[in-house]
């Protein structure tokens, strides 16, 4: 197991699988954690969103998320799966710190499963790749110093290390058109059905991305940001909203002002989709 894996796991969430979504908060939330991390990093948010009358469940996968993400993309496909079963759900909201925001991402391009995504919230996910906080860019200056980089990421993080870092072909498959599965630039859908959105997007799916202009690891933090139409992409920085607040990459799903920032964000958009249904 890659030595990132190793440390001890950071809080306790338990799943409740005779929980169920009310009329008014009909789709449940989902929480995937971070590279190196387990769903305990949800206790406090999860344990919030369940007081706010949410219906809450989190996975662990990968290894810790350490796992290579096509791996780790089966796993989490086969649990919103049975999320939806057990539940009776027809779409899911989905909430996922860093490398989580990512592999949800890859989820729905890779699996034509987006229509049963309502929401992705990202917290700080890498969604153009990272250089793992600046350690590449000045290093990497000859073979030497690229191995040594290649094995230290390797053996701290896993498979999915690398995976994350600019300019990592995975990074095709999110950002290209509809359909590139193999990130070639060409469509992969012989059927001329398109099931999946255009660009960074998936049809039909709303997005909030948040970033923490004190992120050290994703940088520049910025790339934490998508591209899209204004009706379907909100990009938030936490500063915007709390000026003096000071949030490192790790802390991102248990800060106090993160977690009030996205549960603002659910209710605000649970009461707009009932006031839909009522006009």
């Amino acid at each position: 197991m890659p030595l990132g894996a190793r440390f001890k796991p950071r809080g306790v969430f338990e799943d409740d699988w005779s929980a169920r979504p009310s009329s008014e908060k009909p789709w449940p939330i989902i929480l995937i954690h971070g590279t190196v991390d387990t769903k305990g990093v949800w206790q406090e948010l999860g344990t919030e969103l369940r007081a706010d009358g949410w219906c809450v469940f989190a996975p662990d996968y990968g290894k810790r998320g350490t796992a290579a993400m096509e791996e780790s993309a089966v796993q989490l496909g086969a649990y919103i799966e049975a999320v939806r079963t057990i539940t009776g759900a027809e779409q899911v909201i989905l909430i996922g710190h860093s490398q989580g925001g990512l592999l949800a991402r890859y989820w729905m391009r890779t699996s034509g499963q987006a229509r049963y995504v309502k929401h992705l919230v990202s917290l700080g996910a890498p969604n153009h790749g990272t250089t793992m906080g600046g350690i590449l860019s000045p290093l990497v200056t000859n073979n030497l110093t690229e191995n040594i980089m290649h094995s230290l990421i390797q053996h701290w993080f896993g498979p999915v290390g690398f995976q994350q870092i600019t300019g990592s072909e995975i990074f095709a498959v999110f950002n290209n058109g509809a359909d590139d599965r193999d990130g070639d630039g060409n469509s992969d859908d012989s059927s001329g059905t398109n099931t999946h959105g255009s660009g960074e997007l998936e049809d039909g799916v709303d997005y909030t991305c948040i970033a923490s202009r004190q992120d050290t690891v994703v940088q520049p933090p910025e790339t934490c940001f998508l591209n899209g139409p204004a009706h379907q992409v909100r990009n938030v920085w936490v500063q915007d909203i709390i000026p003096r607040a000071n949030v490192q990459h790790q802390d991102l799903p248990m800060n106090k002002h993160v977690r009030a920032i996205i549960r603002t964000g659910l209710k605000k958009g649970a009461n707009e989709e009932n006031l839909k249904h009522k006009t």
